[in-house]
């Protein structure tokens, strides 16, 4: 029961995460106003809470439900993944700095540096690649020749 749980609390904030990261790449642009740069921070924190939430799930996930814990430890490819999904929210943290500086600002237009724009684009792309990762997972790839 506890796995199920966990396991469906991870894919909905996984889901919410990707969403999240969607209308942030959506709503990007070189110019942003001041109400845009408030909405992007808040999207920010609930991409940082579903963050949290796949983490936490994902540990307990790992360590103390489902498949053994060896079955994770020992695969080289769920390390690409926790790696993957590290770079992302690196590249969120950087972005997330940015839009909670400039939402409390009172300038009606804010221009995005190409830097932020690109993190999120590259938060896109790896974000892409981590769900072919889980799939691969569980269908045993990166694990030792029984």
């Amino acid at each position: 029961m506890a796995y199920l749980l966990f396991r469906y609390i991870h894919l909905i904030a996984a889901v919410v995460f990707a969403g999240a990261l969607i209308i942030k790449n959506f709503a990007i642009g070189r110019q942003i106003s001041q109400q845009d740069a408030n909405n992007l921070a808040w999207l920010s924190t609930l991409t940082l809470l579903s963050g949290l939430v796949i983490a936490g799930c994902g540990t307990a996930l790992w360590f103390w439900t489902g498949k053994p814990v060896a079955f994770y430890s020992e695969n080289p490819v769920f390390h690409v993944k926790i790696g993957l999904f590290l770079v992302v929210l690196t590249c969120l943290s950087y972005a997330a700095v940015f839009f909670y500086r400039h939402g409390k600002t009172n300038a009606t237009e804010i221009t995005v540096p190409a830097s932020i724009r690109i993190s999120l684009r590259c938060a896109m792309l790896c974000l892409v690649l981590i769900p072919i990762l889980a799939w691969a997972i569980t269908k045993g790839l990166g694990l030792p020749p029984s």
